[in-house]
């Protein structure tokens, strides 16, 4: 039967008894549902039905907070309209004289028959109905009155109508719930929630039959045919209609759940503690609630839990034990006591082996007092959640950890955690954690490993200074006997050799195996992985590389497997640097596969640094492959995952890489809106800074800046020298000095640095020499051209990169052309043409720098005098000094080389000081240019 036709069933009944009462015709109705189904709704039916029919109708409520009031819900009869003055006196009498000595005092018996007796002598007069609703929270003495008033309504022709629950416990020295429904002629009466027809009906009534029709299957399913819900629901509605979209939740249905519900939910169960704070037990243990659980929390049996569980399915509050809506658990979840169910959760959970991460949850959540067991458990998990990509989470925990009384190493090891998890989320945030650390490292406090990390962290900043402090105390605490150490020790100097050249030569020779690269290489890190399939004692925190490579089927080369070091904090500098000698030895299809396995474990919005790292790295490895739109797809979204200030002199790696790929691409002014974004001077200290000068170089040399290019290649070398790494020479700037050489006329010049560049790198296919050879052939006299470019197309035909080898075979085509072959031209220039076409989108190639080749002519020379002390200045004034010799302006210096005009003016300064020059011509007399240029190449 419905909701709707069940109450004017109930209300009907209810008119007959009060029509028919009579001497020893009364009666006792219950009416039993969960909160927010109707029964106090259906109470006022009743006293307007009473109303109509004479009948005298006493009204009270019963309130938990006055449970503790003698009478407290029996004096409320006596505000009644109505009601006679010798039964107020009566009532009066019963709370006048306080709270009897004991239940079969005298006098308190007689006063409860004084009331009985004029209650009975009004029923004689006319209908009489004592209605009480929430019967379960009157006061103790109130609750004897009634029973008292029930057991002889029958008799006395009074019509008692009573609301209550189903499982609330009854407070000590109260009636049982079974005492008032075993009273004589007591009719029990349940209210069913609304049906979806009834949801329909009412929603027809409120907004409309169009409306209604949209939204009434999912209003019944979120409120469960709770009328207060529906109601609730129908508020929502009308509000959305009135405002932002934004302020409302839209589910399914099109119903809109919002704060009309989210505060209805909450008032159905304010009334009733019991059930409030079994639904709030319930959010907290989320998906891993069960009675036992939720009864150990509460301190209740699991039979009762489970009693009250039902009794909220049967209010519509709960479905099958959960929340039928998220906006419901978000409902109930902001109150204080969550704190404290979460903080017992966790003790719960951790007892029954639960994982470590559903804990550390708990913890974070209860914000309490931590033990040392509990801050072991953060950690715990907080390495694992920075494993999975979630940082902030694993902060969270961090955070928490940070504020427990600890000693002195868990305190370092939670301060490392922090400086690490910030790593992964925004590096410049880990600043404070890491002056920290550099506070621990000078007490003595930090190991190998911590101050490993804590170098890294400086030199991504270029704080060189403090990282050569910290290099200081790693090698005090280093044993050049002990095989971890040189391990540690290696580690170390790849991220300096990266980062920091120039304090390379402060740190102690590892004295390297024969089969260890100059970096810590992907390439035996992933057979060190395949040796390692199967070890679960491998480290929560060392490099991400080693699960992933196991899928992956391509070999390298290398004869022994070095030991894996193990890494216990999540730093994850050595994947990074792995993967550019990847890309500097020209595994290109490895390095594509490990980076796209990375960036998939370490989704931006968990870990945005580590993913915009990453996707930086992904980007140089579709330049090196020649795909330039997806190199500035991937660069340009690494730049939006981090701020700029949180990139140090990494900077310069997806800064160069949309460079360079704008500049192939033929978009130079966009390739320039790059080359305006600030840089720290410090990146220029590290390889970053190779990157990006061979880059800003490139970009000179395609818009007609020889000079500018040639000095960015040339600065290249000292920075390359300090690296003292095979790979320097993979990075190709001699090649591009030689370009610019060859632009100024100069192709003897050219020919010098692009022998060099050939005689330094691997003798082994690469792009890099491919690009020399092309080079060089442009060098060379005609007749010798063609041999060398057919060498370059065969060595780049091995190699990944579509665009070099397009180069190669468009100066190839050029050079059939020349020699009158022309049908071995057309076929190779449309292979070249084929090979530049990507993706529907046209990449135009680079042309050849040679003036055979492109009829360049070559750049005025300065005047040559006396050479200069190259000694005297440093990289920056140089470069500075070399252009103001040629007679440019400061604004065209600053234009070349992408400072500011104050920048050139200070450097100009010092120059004129060191050199003892006061002017511009005097310096223009004391330069010989190519002298000049020479000796910084060379």
């Amino acid at each position: 039967m419905s909701w709707a036709s069940r109450r004017q069933d109930y209300v009907a009944e209810f008119g007959a008894l009060v029509r028919e009462v009579g001497p020893h015709q009364g009666c006792v109705i219950a009416l039993h549902g969960g909160p927010g189904t109707g029964k106090t709704t259906l109470l006022r039916r009743f006293r307007e039905h009473a109303a109509e029919s004479g009948a005298l109708f006493l009204a009270a409520t019963g309130f938990r907070n006055e449970r503790s009031v003698p009478f407290a819900t029996i004096e409320q009869l006596t505000y009644s309209s109505g009601i006679p003055e010798e039964a107020r006196a009566a009532v009066a009498r019963l709370w006048e004289h306080g709270v009897p000595r004991e239940a079969s005092d005298s006098d308190h018996v007689g006063r409860l028959r004084d009331l009985t007796s004029v209650l009975e002598a009004v029923a004689r007069e006319k209908p009489l109905v004592i209605a009480v609703d929430d019967v379960r929270y009157a006061d103790a003495l109130s609750q004897v009155c009634l029973l008292h008033l029930a057991r002889r309504a029958q008799s006395s022709g009074i019509v008692i109508v009573m609301t209550s629950g189903q499982t609330e416990a009854p407070a000590e020295g109260t009636p049982e719930r079974s005492d008032f429904l075993g009273v004589p002629g007591c009719r029990i009466r349940d209210i069913p929630l609304l049906s979806e027809a009834e949801v329909r009906l009412l929603l027809e009534r409120q907004l409309g039959a169009e409306a209604a029709e949209e939204t009434y299957a999912g209003v019944h399913q979120v409120s469960g045919g709770n009328p207060a819900l529906v109601h609730a629901l129908v508020r929502d509605h009308k509000t959305s209609l009135r405002t932002a979209p934004e302020h409302g939740a839209a589910v399914g249905g099109g119903v809109v759940v919002s704060e009309a519900f989210e505060r209805s939910y909450m008032g159905r169960l304010l009334r009733h503690p019991h059930l409030m704070s079994c639904v709030r037990a319930l959010a907290v243990l989320d998906r891993s609630h069960t009675p036992v659980r939720i009864g150990q929390l509460l301190d209740r049996c699991p039979e009762r839990v489970a009693a009250e569980i039902a009794e909220l399915e049967s209010a519509g509050l709960l479905e099958g034990g959960w929340f039928r809506n998220p906006a419901a658990r978000r409902a109930v979840m902001g109150a204080p006591e969550c704190a404290r169910l979460h903080s017992r959760a966790a003790g719960v959970l951790r007892a029954e082996g639960a994982p470590v991460t559903t804990v550390a949850d708990h913890l974070v959540a209860g914000n309490g007092v931590l033990d040392d067991t509990e801050v072991a458990v953060l950690l715990r998990a907080s390495r694992q959640l920075l494993g999975e990509g979630k940082a902030d989470a694993a902060l969270r925990c961090l955070r928490l950890a940070d504020r427990a009384e600890l000693d002195e190493p868990r305190r370092v090891e939670i301060i490392r955690a922090l400086v690490g998890a910030l790593w992964c989320v925004n590096p410049a945030a880990a600043e404070p954690e890491a002056s920290r650390l550099m506070s621990a490292m000078r007490s003595g406090a930090l190991d190998a490993g911590d101050i490993h990390g804590l170098i890294s962290w400086l030199l991504w900043f270029g704080r060189t200074k403090e990282a050569g402090e910290a290099i200081t105390h790693l090698e005090k605490l280093s044993d050049p006997r002990s095989p971890g150490d040189r391990e540690q020790l290696a580690a170390t100097r790849a991220v300096v050799a990266h980062f920091g050249p120039a304090l390379l030569s402060t740190l102690p020779e590892s004295d390297p195996p024969s089969w260890e690269m100059d970096t810590m290489s992907a390439a035996h890190l992933e057979r060190a992985a395949r040796a390692s399939i199967g070890q679960l004692s491998a480290p929560a925190g060392h490099s991400d590389l080693l699960p992933l490579v196991s899928e992956l089927d391509e070999t390298v080369d290398g004869a022994a497997l070095p030991p894996l070091v193990r890494d216990r904090r999540i730093f994850w500098d050595r994947d990074a640097l792995s993967l550019l000698e990847l890309i500097q030895h020209g595994h290109f299809a490895l390095a594509d596969r490990l980076c796209a396995a990375l960036l998939a474990q370490l989704p931006a919005e968990g870990s945005p640094a580590r993913h915009a790292i990453f996707l930086s790295i992904h980007a140089r490895v579709a330049i090196q492959r020649g795909d330039m739109s997806t190199a500035a797809a991937r660069a340009t979204g690494a730049l939006e995952h981090l701020p700029h200030h949180g990139w140090g002199v990494v900077v310069g790696s997806p800064l160069s890489t949309l460079v360079h790929a704008y500049t192939v691409m033929g978009r130079h002014e966009e390739a320039a809106s790059y080359l305006e974004y600030p840089v720290p001077e410090e990146m220029f200290q590290s390889t970053i800074g190779l990157f990006y000068l061979v880059a800003r170089g490139y970009h000179s040399l395609a818009t007609g800046r020889p000079y500018a290019a040639l000095s960015d290649f040339s600065a290249c070398t000292p920075m390359a020298d300090q690296w003292r790494s095979s790979s320097r020479h993979l990075l190709g700037w001699r090649t591009g000095a030689a370009e610019a050489y060859l632009a100024l006329g100069k192709s003897h010049r050219a020919r010098t640095m692009v022998e060099r560049e050939l005689a330094a790198i691997d003798p082994r296919p690469s792009t890099c020499r491919g690009n020399a050879l092309r080079v060089l052939a442009a060098a060379c006299p005609p007749d010798q051209r063609e041999a060398l470019l057919g060498q370059a197309v065969d060595v780049l035909r091995q190699c990944d990169n579509r665009l070099a080898l397009a180069r190669a075979l468009a100066d190839l085509s050029q050079s059939h052309a020349d020699n009158g072959r022309s049908q071995e031209a057309h076929t190779l220039r449309q292979e070249a043409q084929q090979l530049s076409h990507h993706e529907g989108d046209r990449t135009p190639l680079l042309p050849a720098r040679t003036p055979s080749l492109n009829g360049t002519a070559p750049v005025p020379r300065a005047a040559a005098p006396e050479s200069v002390d190259r000694t005297l200045l440093s990289n920056a004034e140089w470069r500075v000094a070399v252009l103001a010799s040629e007679g440019k302006s400061n604004r065209q210096i600053a234009r070349h080389l992408y400072i500011t005009v104050s920048t050139v003016e200070q450097h100009l300064t010092r120059v004129y000081r060191k050199l003892s020059v006061r002017r511009r011509a005097e310096l223009s007399r004391l330069f010989r240019l190519t002298n000049g240029m020479d000796a910084l190449a060379d």
